[in-house]
């Protein structure tokens, strides 16, 4: 079974356009998108693949991780984002 966390995202708009992430539960995860959307799901897929080279390499685990793996708990919190429409 695998291990469910969650990361704190902070995602910024771009002047150029797009979105960019990064995370300060996971040094090197840097990604940037088009849309909140495809920012999100880069975001996600990029931090598996941390996560995996982390493990895989024996890499000094950041401080969030640890605590997953040492979790026993099947329950997690999972926070979901929602769009909201601006008002005009």
């Amino acid at each position: 079974m695998d291990t469910e966390i969650v990361l704190n995202l902070r995602m910024e708009a771009l002047d150029e356009g797009g979105f960019l992430a990064t995370s300060p539960d996971l040094p090197g995860l840097v990604v940037q998108g088009r849309t909140r959307g495809e920012t999100l799901e880069l975001a996600q897929a990029n931090a598996r693949i941390l996560m995996e080279v982390y493990l895989a390499e024996k890499l000094p685990l950041p401080p969030l991780l640890r605590r997953a793996l040492r979790r026993k708990s099947r329950a997690f919190t999972l926070a979901m984002p929602v769009s909201l429409p601006m008002p005009a």
